[in-house]
């Protein structure tokens, strides 16, 4: 679907060809890994394996006249020598987003596809690696087209019309799943560059489940605004909303306040609070960067859908988001940075992601509150990460009843975790890097359930050339639960990676 629209895009009457540049950088990735605990079952039951991981990738990087697009692909291939039988298996992964440039400075279209390995339950196992077998893990697909228009008008007016349309599948569950897809249409019309300024947006979404029901949201807003100073902007939030679920419907008046303030250059603090259908909501964050740091804090109330959840997926994870702002005063152009992180995280044998969470299937809408915090650090010798977050997930008080036992205790809990990584330059060329994660989830009443997990990993790397890094390590990981078998693991693997560029 993307390829298709990127081809046509091409076709299209475009700029000359030398306008156009392409990046294609493919990697492979081989690992060998001795466990004690393949399965992760109880000490009673757990089986020792020798396992091989074959990990082809490959990114590319487009930027034409008409035509952008950027990607990442990689398919990890297990094989297990003693239980290859029953678990020997491929995890693809894709992130790629397309944009075509149909009219200039007015119709584009824009397409993602995103292929991604998730886990089911956050009540069950969430191994680190994709060499233990488990049946909580899952496949998800998400498909999206986007057409959109945006311009400014000779009144100096912004604004810009889009239609989503996202279809997502779920793979591999442990229960049956349905497929989703959603339609929304959003506008926003906004000018901002006077004293007294204003800005008015409309959300419609239609997201329905397959052999199953459709759930109808509608939203306009129009918030007025003041612009108390270049750094500080005050908004007022006036709008009205309909609510069409499976068991009941809401309709209600939305009002509210926000703010804006930027006091440096190297900080941004955005909030703001509303009254809606099913309480307060509200959203605020706050980021700064220095030249050696980033912190990074969010709080939010707000209802959301597995649909949605899959399709903002965030590319790259949290590690590649916490060096981008430690990386973007040295290397201020966003190509290069990016290619910069993805090798800092491949020389280094980082994790893509920090535990910060599971999306959740469920055929609800759900409310979930949430905190998150985030700190990396750089140093000349020393690179540290930490995020700690804390997120409650309900569903939506009769927006549908429950599929099953599994479906109503995954969609209505707390998890709360945290996880450490640091990375130190033993020598000029030998890193060692060293991540802990220790999160729980809490099954909210009326179930009952609790479930704490820990892992710890330790690598070692260093380069053998400019385009290959040798590793090895060990990791250690723990389960203690009242509804999943508890286990331990204890492992040890060595690795090389190479890089075509």
């Amino acid at each position: 679907m993307l390829g298709a629209l990127f081809a046509a895009a091409v076709a299209a009457p475009s700029a000359p060809a030398e306008a156009q540049s392409w990046r294609i950088e493919p990697a492979i990735s081989a690992q060998e890994t001795v466990t004690n605990n393949v399965n992760l079952a109880p000490n009673d039951s757990r089986q020792s394996d020798w396992i091989t991981e074959l990990t082809p990738s490959l990114r590319i990087t487009e930027k034409g006249a008409r035509t952008s697009l950027s990607g990442v692909f990689s398919l990890p291939v297990i094989l297990y020598a003693r239980t290859g039988n029953e678990n020997n298996t491929a995890y693809p992964s894709a992130d790629v987003l397309g944009d075509i440039k149909l009219v200039d400075d007015w119709l584009h279209v824009e397409g993602q596809i995103t292929i991604a390995q998730q886990f089911f339950n956050p009540l069950g196992a969430q191994p680190q690696g994709f060499d233990n077998a488990t049946q909580n893990r899952v496949r998800s697909d998400t498909y999206r087209v986007s057409p959109y228009i945006h311009d400014v008008t000779p009144g100096r007016i912004q604004y810009e019309l889009r239609n989503n349309n996202v279809w997502s599948s779920v793979s591999g569950a442990p229960v049956t799943t349905s497929d989703f897809h959603y339609t929304e249409f959003t506008g926003s019309a906004s000018k901002t560059d006077t004293t007294i300024g204003w800005q008015a947006d409309f959300d419609v979404n239609d997201i329905s489940f397959t052999d199953a029901y459709t759930f109808r949201t509608r939203i306009v807003r129009l918030l007025p605004l003041y612009n108390v100073d270049p750094q500080l902007r005050l908004t007022g939030r006036i709008g009205y909303e309909e609510n069409y679920f499976q068991l009941e419907n809401f309709h209600d008046v939305i009002y509210g306040a926000g703010f804006e303030w930027r006091p440096t250059q190297r900080t941004n603090v955005v909030g703001f609070w509303e009254r809606r259908f099913f309480g307060p909501s509200y959203q605020f964050s706050f980021d700064h960067r220095m030249a050696l740091s980033v912190w990074k804090l969010s709080v939010s109330r707000n209802i959301t859908t597995s649909p949605q959840q899959l399709a903002n997926l965030p590319a790259g994870g949290d590690v590649s988001q916490l060096l981008n702002g430690l990386f973007l005063s040295t290397i201020p152009d966003p190509v290069e940075r990016q290619q910069t992180i993805d090798q800092f995280i491949r020389d280094r044998g980082l994790p893509s992601t920090l535990s910060q969470g599971l999306n959740l299937y469920s055929q609800q809408v759900l409310l979930q509150e949430s905190q998150t915090a985030s700190v990396g650090l750089l140093g000349k010798r020393n690179t540290v990460m930490m995020t700690i977050y804390n997120i409650r997930t309900e569903p939506v008080a009769e927006s549908a009843s429950p599929l099953s036992l599994l479906l109503a205790t995954s969609e209505n809990n707390r998890q709360t975790g945290a996880s450490l990584l640091w990375s130190y330059n033993l020598t000029e060329s030998v890193r060692a890097d060293a991540t802990i994660e220790r999160f729980r989830t809490l099954a909210n009443a009326p179930f009952e359930g609790r479930t704490n997990q820990t892992a710890f990993r330790f690598v070692v790397s260093t380069p053998l050339s400019a385009k290959t890094t040798m590793f090895a390590g060990a990791r250690y990981q723990t389960l203690s639960s009242d509804v999943s078998p508890d286990y331990n693991e204890t492992a040890a693997f060595v690795g090389i990676t190479h890089t075509f560029r």
